[in-house]
């Protein structure tokens, strides 16, 4: 999991509220307009709040960059376990985490990617630590959970999980999306298609064809 024992800092009542404020209004920022360019004086004049306020609760930039992504990945852990855990078949959950994770990139844009990995390396590494693990601890489970309906060829599942981990970890990666002028987008949902497309049964790709037929 994503967390630093700097970030991760106890609030209660007012303080609480004050804290969840600035991340909520900071996150929303640093997304448009990034995180290396937006000073602490542009975040403070947009909260209308001192930036003594903000220290007091993040002692520096890259600790308020440590706490937005914790509270982002924590925010996306609490939508993909839940879907991934859900009473779909496994073509119907991959296929919705796709379609997560592709609106999730375009929501945040290539730039946040790069900027973490260039000035937040500490940062990067542990989003890229906690994508790894959610794909390990929980899509294992939907792979095995295909097999058994028939809907995956019955390949060796941690051959399939170390193909699908490492094609992510090199493909919806900032460095190669901007040599090759792909979208974080465009990366993940291709990355994800090309190998669960590989593993589809013929019955399951029909399936899988005709979910994404009903999305255009």
């Amino acid at each position: 999991m994503l967390e630093t024992e700097k970030t991760k800092i106890v609030f209660s009542g007012a303080g609480m509220e004050e804290n969840e404020k600035i991340l909520e209004a900071i996150e929303e920022k640093f997304f448009k307009e990034g995180f290396y360019k937006t000073t602490m004086d542009d975040l403070a004049s947009d909260l209308k709040m001192s930036k003594k306020t903000i220290y007091k609760f993040f002692p520096s930039k890259n600790d308020l960059v440590k706490a937005i992504a914790l509270r982002f990945t924590e925010k996306m852990r609490k939508k993909i376990v839940p879907l991934l855990e859900s009473n779909k078949n496994a073509v119907e959950k991959l296929a919705a985490l796709i379609e997560l994770l592709g609106h999730t990139a375009g929501r945040i844009g290539d730039r946040m990617f790069g900027e973490l990995k260039d000035h937040f390396p500490e940062v990067w590494k542990k989003v890229d630590a906690f994508r790894t693990e959610m794909m390990f601890g929980n899509i294992t489970k939907v792979i095995d959970q295909g097999k058994k309906e028939k809907l995956f060829l019955d390949y060796p599942t941690p051959i399939i999980m170390n193909i699908l981990v490492n094609s992510v970890r090199s493909t919806v990666n900032p460095e190669f999306v901007i040599n090759n002028n792909f979208s974080m987008m465009t990366a993940a949902d291709t990355t994800f298609k090309i190998v669960i497309g590989g593993i589809l049964t013929e019955k399951g790709k029909i399936l899988f064809n005709k979910i994404q037929q009903n999305k255009s």
